[in-house]
């Protein structure tokens, strides 16, 4: 089967997923490849960083089950990486 490209909402709604989550998913991903490759690590060396084999940061990286990744693995690798976060509720306008 041929890969097509999908909107960011067409993918949400075929997994069932918030459109909000996903791009923020996304948006965490470009900075975890960005910041990876600014300090010149190979997704082997995160991976050992880590202790998660190499696949699983190239999938990671990839956005390939972006839904299915939790915001935990993402600050977790973000973190390794030397960033810190924290969470902010807002209500919705």
């Amino acid at each position: 089967m041929a890969w097509k490209e999908v909107s960011i909402e067409e993918l949400a709604k075929s997994l069932g997923a918030n459109v909000a989550e996903i791009r923020e998913k996304q948006r965490l991903v470009g900075l975890i490849v960005n910041t990876r490759k600014e300090k010149k690590l190979s997704q082997t060396d995160l991976a050992k960083k880590l202790k998660l084999s190499q696949v699983r940061i190239a999938q990671t990286e990839s956005g390939v089950g972006t839904a299915k990744v939790t915001f935990d693995v993402l600050f977790n690798i973000l973190v390794s990486l030397g960033y810190d976060y924290r969470m902010v509720m807002k209500k919705a306008a």
